[in-house]
């Protein structure tokens, strides 16, 4: 039986040829996708003792914007870190921060971090995010709380003899600020009188407007008070 060696030679040539068409990639890095976000950052104030004052005690709260993440990944826990004066507030990473007598003076902000499940996400952390909005009591702001150290916060007579004003004895008004100490700024003060003896209605004293006031005859058996402000 006799075969035809170059037909053999070419169908092997050409079944070589066929195979070698067909190639695969070395692998890509994994796949990645958007950082999560929020659309904006707000904090709100709260007046716990109501006096229409920032200071000691009052607290701020947190107020995200919507979520937002072009993959369509969902919401992991935001982290926080409250700042003063730019610079981070060790230990203090809550969603609400109380004001102490270190942050008078001073401006407080909040970075809020948003984060998707790192098991399945890339990239799962967020970049962090400045309060931006709120602050104020009234709600409004630019995203921070500043406390004035010179805001007054209370004001007390002293001067009394056996716990009441007597005529002719100087009373003085000692004003407290937002510091929790005595005010070493400018204060103005108002000094008041009951409009009649029991009223329990005051009027000003006229010319009464320093941190002293000496009773006179006239000022028996009506209660005083002082009204001391920022000057």
């Amino acid at each position: 039986m006799q075969f035809n060696k170059k037909a053999l030679l070419a169908s092997v040539i050409l079944a070589i040829s066929g195979a070698a068409l067909a190639a695969t990639s070395t692998p890509t890095d994994t796949v990645k996708g958007h950082i999560p976000a929020y659309a904006d950052i707000g904090i709100q104030f709260h007046d716990v003792d109501g006096n229409g004052l920032v200071n000691v005690d009052d607290t701020i709260s947190i107020d995200k914007g919507a979520f937002q993440d072009v993959d369509g990944d969902t919401e992991g826990t935001a982290t926080y870190q409250w700042y003063r004066d730019g610079t981070a507030i060790t230990g203090e990473t809550g969603d609400s921060y109380t004001l102490t007598a270190a942050d008078i003076g001073h401006s407080i902000k909040v970075g809020v971090t948003a984060h998707t499940d790192p098991t399945n996400t890339d990239p799962a952390d967020g970049s962090e995010q400045l309060s931006s909005r709120g602050g104020n009591i009234d709600g409004s702001g630019d995203g921070s709380v500043t406390t004035d150290g010179n805001d007054v916060l209370s004001v007390a007579i002293t001067g009394m003899t056996n716990g009441y004003p007597l005529v002719g004895e100087q009373l003085t008004a000692v004003a407290t600020c937002t510091t929790g100490a005595t005010c070493t700024g400018t204060v103005n003060y108002q000094w008041k009188i009951e409009s009649a003896i029991g009223s329990g209605v005051y009027v000003d004293i006229g010319g009464a407007t320093s941190s002293t006031y000496t009773p006179v005859g006239t000022d028996q058996k009506r209660k005083i008070q002082v009204d001391a402000t920022r000057g």
